[in-house]
C-alpha cells in the first residue's frame, strides 16, 4: 500500500480534471444572481482567512451563520 500513497493526490486531479469540461457548460447556464450570490460567499470566506491570518481552524457556530447570510 505504500507505494500506491504517492499516487493518490495525482490521481484526485486528473479525477477533477476530467469532470471540468462536464461541469463547465452548466456553470455557464447558472443566472446571474446565483453566480453573484457565489461570489459574495467567496468574498466573506476569504475575509475569514485574512482575518484568521491564515491559520486553519475549524469555523464556529457564530462563523457559519456569517457566512450564510
Amino acid at each position: 500500500m505504500g507505494a500506491v500513497e504517492p499516487f493518490i493526490p495525482l490521481c484526485r486531479v486528473g479525477a477533477a480534471l476530467g469532470i471540468d469540461p462536464v461541469r463547465s457548460p452548466g456553470a455557464s447556464l447558472r443566472s446571474r444572481t446565483a453566480l453573484a450570490a457565489e461570489n459574495l460567499l467567496l468574498r466573506k470566506q476569504l475575509a475569514l482567512y485574512r482575518e484568521r491570518q491564515g491559520k486553519p481552524r475549524r469555523a464556529s457556530d457564530p462563523m457559519r451563520v456569517a457566512l450564510t447570510s
